[in-house]
């Protein structure tokens, strides 16, 4: 649709906008954009609504077009953005990202510009100033990776005809506005995050955790990593690793990357959530569909855990894909020697345990041994696998059903949110973290040449999750396909997977071979790489926009 305005006085904004949320007051005086940056909490308070579109954008809807529609996770619920069910006339949940993105992007450049003209000492106004360059850059971040080229503007609109010029923009390439918000950043936010003022540190010790330095060198390091300027990426990925120190189980533990574990001494950035029935309410919708499904009174595929949130709504949950997951297949006439095979996550701490004649298939359960050991034949056992899956009750051994009978995984412990109520969570959604900056790390160093350094960082990942060193590799390619196999282990779930494989030009094969979704696999076409601009849009803009690859695939 056509970018709008933002028609609410600044004064309804100021009251409004908290990283949070919070009532209006029932009388608000009005003031215009001139006066209302007068003080340091106006200009604050501004900023504060620069963060509201995130919780709109970065729901579970987000969670489908992002990870369910790629190789590690699938639903088989009908909400068309999980089988691709799109076009530009029906562009589904793009059309809620559009809009939003483009809502903070006004936000941000207004905030800039105002601040910059507010009464504040110089030091003040640059870093308020820095915050809003660095959310811009975020906005666009999010609109690039969907979409693919977006029209581009930095500028506050500053009257209606301006705004009505918007429409005409044409669509930008991606990598020209990666490019320019990577300097934008440089020149324009990093320099105003100091030690002296305090702002130079982690996410976690932000004031109100919102972003600003870390996040603008992590936004730098993926506009790089997209646009593949390897050398250019690792002078962020670097200052990172300055920044965080050494990534390890003892300063990371990796149960505090679960959901519920809010800002995190790992985290760059995360969408902040709270959910109180008597009070504030700003809850996620993403743990609903990572928990194995609920029959009510805490029962839970089959067994009785309450712990995972017995107020949870029933809805149709993720699963995994087999050839993600490696799981043990249960298929008819199968025996103890049958594994899926291309399996990306390795290990589970799965065993056989009987043939069902009722179903004509082996069972499985939880291997106890390997859970407590840490070792499944004769290997160190991955500790994600029993953290990222959902395989049961890991106290007892008792396996969820479907688990058990068709080798089918949900969602696990780092999703749940154990005071869910219906489908709100109040986790806080893990965009960005540092396991990530490692394995950026990994992949600049091998794209490089450098195969010592690039396995240098790989493991370290490896070794905080428990997992076996990976060590021999027959080329550079097979090292490659490692590392961005370890950065399915790792994140997934965290909104970047399909981005991944869009970036590295395997989308469209890769999630076709891997998917277990019969809808997604018939319906998928490579235009769907990127979802398409709205249609309404495109007519607004006289057609200046339009959908190439959506036309050529006749779609």
């Amino acid at each position: 649709m056509r970018l709008r305005y933002i028609a609410k006085t600044l004064g309804m904004i100021a009251a409004a906008a908290t990283i949070g949320a919070c009532s209006l007051k029932e009388e608000l005086p009005y003031e215009s954009r001139e006066t209302f940056y007068k003080d340091e909490s106006a200009c604050i308070s501004m900023l504060y609504a620069c963060y509201n579109p995130l919780t709109t954008i970065y729901n579970y809807k987000f969670l489908m077009v992002t990870e369910f529609c790629s190789d590690t996770w699938y639903t088989t619920t009908s909400n068309l953005d999980a089988a691709l069910s799109i076009t530009p006339a029906k562009p589904e949940f793009g059309a809620t990202v559009w809009r939003q993105c483009y809502v903070g992007v006004e936000r941000c450049n207004e905030a800039y510009h105002f601040i910059g003209l507010s009464g504040l000492d110089e030091g003040k106004k640059k870093q308020l100033m820095a915050e809003a360059v660095v959310m811009r850059a975020f906005y666009y971040y999010t609109l690039t990776c969907t979409f693919g080229g977006v029209p581009f503007y930095l500028d506050y609109v500053a009257d209606m005809q301006a705004q009505d010029d918007l429409r005409y923009l044409p669509r930008s390439n991606a990598d020209e506005i990666r490019a320019r918000l990577y300097e934008d950043i440089e020149e324009n936010a990093l320099p105003y995050f100091t030690e002296e003022n305090g702002l130079k540190v982690r996410e976690c010790d932000a004031p109100q955790n919102r972003s600003g330095y870390a996040l603008g060198l992590m936004l730098q390091a993926k506009f790089a990593i997209w646009n593949k300027e390897w050398k250019k990426c690792l002078k962020p990925l670097q200052a990172l690793e300055e920044l965080y120190g050494e990534f390890n189980e003892t300063r990371y533990p990796l149960e505090e990357t679960a959901w519920h574990v809010k800002n995190c001494a790992e985290s760059i950035f995360e969408v902040q959530h709270s959910y109180d029935l008597t009070g504030v309410k700003v809850a996620g919708n993403c743990a609903v569909f990572m928990s194995p499904p609920h029959a009510g009174g805490g029962m839970f595929d089959g067994l009785y855990m309450p712990e995972i949130g017995e107020n949870l709504h029933n809805v149709t949950p993720a699963r995994t894909n087999r050839k993600f997951a490696g799981m043990l297949s249960t298929g008819a006439g199968m025996n103890e020697n049958n594994i899926t095979k291309n399996n990306v996550f390795g290990t589970l701490p799965l065993t056989y345990d009987y043939l069902d004649p009722s179903i004509s298939r082996y069972r499985v359960k939880i291997d106890m041994e390997a859970i407590q050991t840490g070792m499944k034949d004769g290997k160190k056992l991955d500790r994600r696998g029993a953290f990222l899956f959902g395989l049961g009750n890991l106290k007892t051994g008792e396996t969820f059903g479907n688990v058990a009978k068709n080798g089918r995984l949900w969602g696990g412990p780092k999703f749940w949110c154990p005071d869910i109520y219906y489908a709100n969570d109040d986790n806080n959604y893990r965009i960005f973290r540092y396991a990530d900056v490692i394995l950026m790390l990994a992949e600049c160093w091998c794209e490089l040449g450098d195969s010592d350094k690039a396995l240098s960082y790989l493991n370290m990942v490896r070794d905080r999750a428990g997992a076996e060193r990976f060590e021999a590799f027959e080329s550079s390619e097979t090292l490659m396909e490692e590392i961005r196999n370890e950065r399915a282990r790792e994140l997934t779930g965290e909104f970047q997977r399909k981005f991944d494989l869009v970036r590295w030009g395997i989308w469209y094969e890769r999630t076709k071979e891997f998917t277990d979704n019969t809808s997604l696999k018939n319906r998928m076409r490579p235009c769907h790489r990127y979802y398409p601009i709205p249609d309404t849009q495109c007519a607004l803009s006289g057609y200046i926009l339009n959908n190439p690859e959506y036309e050529a695939e006749q779609w």
